[in-house]
């Protein structure tokens, strides 16, 4: 097999007609093909990017939330240490600061006892961007496509398996707030950031429209009062209203699909649902070294493809 001395890699993680954007699922797979193959360009395809994005929207805190309920257990444990310890290394490097991680206390509030934990929040970052590509472009131009469009794939790979779950998050101005709080099954939560606090939420399961309605938003403000009654003196930044891509099981694996009569590898890495952040360097991982061994097997000409 003839040796690749130079590749292209991009990747298109937007959804045709949803919201999902270039969130942190996408990022960390991008990131850890370019760490995993040097030398390789990559180039991001989509037409939501940074604030647009879902995970922007997100609390962005650390752990498992999702039920999920044909889990591969191990599966999940690797991908929570190893994204925990990319987090980790990010809080205690100088980048820490401009890389947005922070590690707090906090309380978990419970009708019974139950433990405290804590966790790194969310980390943002950037590549070379272009706009919306047709996917007969794609299979004429790359030999690797990388899928993370989350609910996207419901259209782009016929996926019943997604569901959308609707969220809805506040940024308000609370520098007095100095620890996260968590109330009961963590539907109700207040997490400090640098700039501002994010308090929330909502799980609604199925639930698709993106309109801003304002009794929502009323209930978070009432519900995180209750927790932390000088919250109702913060002044609201901003609102947000997203969905958050879930599956009963991440799918993260190799497809061979056809594209014009080509066959092309796809490397899938969706429905992480609300554990974007917990999930995505440990599956950037995985879903890298899919990548290197099937660009290992398309010869000098090296393109990937990323959705």
């Amino acid at each position: 097999m003839r040796q690749a001395t130079e590749g292209r890699a991009v990747y298109f993680r937007d959804q045709f007609e949803g919201t999902s954007g270039a969130g942190v699922i996408g990022l960390s797979s991008a990131v850890n093909v370019q760490l995993l193959i040097p030398g390789v360009d990559i180039t991001i395809i989509a037409d939501q990017f940074a604030t647009e994005t879902t995970s922007d929207g997100a609390a962005g805190h650390f752990g498992i939330l999702s039920e999920r309920t044909n889990a591969d257990t191990k599966k999940l444990s690797r991908w929570t240490h190893d994204s925990f310890e990319w987090y980790h290394q990010l809080y205690m490097s100088e980048e820490s600061n401009s890389a947005g991680v922070l590690r707090l206390f906090g309380y978990q509030l419970w009708s019974s006892k139950r433990p405290v934990w804590l966790g790194p929040g969310f980390i943002d970052g950037g590549m070379p961007a272009l706009p919306t590509m047709a996917s007969e472009k794609i299979g004429e131009s790359y030999d690797v496509i990388v899928n993370c469009t989350g609910l996207g794939s419901r259209t782009l790979f016929n996926d019943k398996m997604m569901v959308p779950i609707r969220g809805h998050t506040i940024r308000a101005k609370a520098p007095w707030i100095k620890h996260f709080y968590i109330g009961g099954n963590g539907d109700t939560y207040i997490y400090p950031g640098q700039d501002n606090v994010v308090l929330g939420g909502t799980r609604q399961r199925g639930e698709e429209c993106l309109k801003k309605d304002q009794k929502y938003f009323d209930d978070i403000i009432d519900r995180c009062c209750t927790l932390v009654p000088s919250l109702k003196h913060a002044d609201i930044e901003k609102l947000w209203v997203g969905l958050r891509p879930w599956r009963s099981t991440v799918r993260l694996e190799m497809e061979v699909i056809s594209i014009n009569d080509r066959r092309l590898p796809v490397v899938h890495n969706y429905g992480h649902g609300s554990d974007g952040v917990c999930l995505s360097w440990g599956c950037g991982v995985d879903a890298a070294h899919l990548v290197k061994e099937q660009l290992g097997q398309t010869g000098a000409q090296q393109t990937l493809s990323k959705l």
